[in-house]
């Protein structure tokens, strides 16, 4: 059962909505499809090579920071620092820890059908954006193994899969790609090398959410490893915990609310670190990434949230822990210290609970 503390709530925020994210990857696609479609015309001048306004940004920058993750964390390259952080020989599923020395070939012991090599780890991007993150690891980091981004918004889905079609967003392109890979013409079957599935998935209102109970309804999921091996959240906390919906236990759901009668009302975004628990294997890592939370709230909202496991549930219990943290700079003001983002790295463990 969750923790019944937790850090004051956030204001809510047009951020919190789905509608503000389908407008948003509406509009992107509508601005992709206008740039990439020879047939279509529009009455907006190209952009200039040196105009990057903040008004512009929206339309102009589609290959680069147009997905919200991305722009939200740009001035601290939260991305590139993640994937420096997955990638160290410190974290136990590196590809240097998972991929044999003999292994020279990007492709070499992977399969290219399924997308991913055997016993490479599997990854989860929650609110995958435009899905750069995942591009980035695969041809970046070097990651072999299945990965897959949801997202509540279909257009979201539809922007991650037509960037990896066509292949012309930044993190598709590997450091010894050529400048001109990308070039118009050559995009046909450049998804094969990348293998990443994007999916429409709510993670809070999908009736399949509860893992450990369904097993088989959604063909993505590795019910038979008990959850992926790696979860990332690259400001998805933050979009839910400006969302005003509140959900409310005591209707059968919640055996002590019911058994007193009363009616608890929960904002949305309680429910969400004891979700995601769900969704990675045990031994397992979850990586979120906030602008929104301090590094210890953070840490308070997704090590509060603990639940029972084990033989007829009894005796055992599963949480998440703190494993390790991303540094980025930090600032001094008003005589306190602190950083504009926070990265932290957590580990589904199972043990014995401590009696009271």
């Amino acid at each position: 059962m969750a923790d019944e503390s937790h850090p004051a709530h956030l204001s809510p925020s047009e951020l919190g909505t789905k509608d503000y994210w389908e407008t948003f990857y509406a509009r992107t696609l509508t601005h992709l499809s206008t740039k990439h479609n020879p047939s279509t015309t529009t009455t907006k001048p190209p952009p200039k090579d040196d105009e990057n306004s903040d008004a512009d940004s929206d339309d102009d920058d589609i290959d680069d920071d147009s997905d919200p993750g991305t722009s939200w964390f740009s001035e601290h390259n939260a991305p590139d620092k993640v994937l420096q952080f997955l990638t160290d020989e410190e974290f136990p599923l590196a590809p240097v820890n998972t991929i044999p020395a003999s292994s020279s070939s990007p492709s070499s012991g992977e399969d290219k059908e399924g997308g991913g090599g055997s016993g490479q780890p599997s990854i989860l991007d929650l609110g995958t954006g435009n899905g750069s993150m995942l591009a980035l690891l695969r041809k970046r980091g070097g990651f072999r193994g299945e990965m897959v981004g949801v997202d509540y918004s279909i257009r979201s889905v539809e922007l991650a899969r037509e960037l990896q079609r066509l292949r012309i967003h930044s993190a598709y392109l590997s450091d010894s790609d050529d400048s001109d890979s990308d070039a118009e013409g050559e995009d046909e079957g450049k998804d094969k090398d990348t293998n990443i599935r994007f999916e429409e998935w709510d993670i809070l209102h999908h009736g399949e959410n509860n893992t450990e109970n369904e097993k088989g309804t959604l063909d993505w999921f590795p019910y038979d490893k008990g959850g992926f091996d790696i979860v990332l959240d690259k400001g998805t906390f933050d979009a839910v915990s400006l969302s005003d919906e509140v959900v409310v236990e005591g209707d059968g759901d919640d055996t002590a609310a019911s058994a007193s009668g009363r009616k608890i009302q929960r904002r949305v975004c309680e429910r969400y670190p004891g979700i995601v628990r769900g969704l990675v294997r045990k031994g397992g890592f979850v990586v979120v990434t906030s602008c929104n939370w301090t590094e210890e709230e953070l840490v308070h909202w997704f090590t509060s949230s603990t639940g029972t496991t084990g033989s007829g549930g009894e005796g055992q219990e599963d949480r998440l822990v703190v494993w390790g943290r991303v540094e980025y700079p930090r600032f001094r003001f008003g005589g306190r210290e602190g950083q504009g983002v926070c990265t932290v790295c957590f580990q589904r463990v199972e043990g014995k609970k401590e009696e009271a």
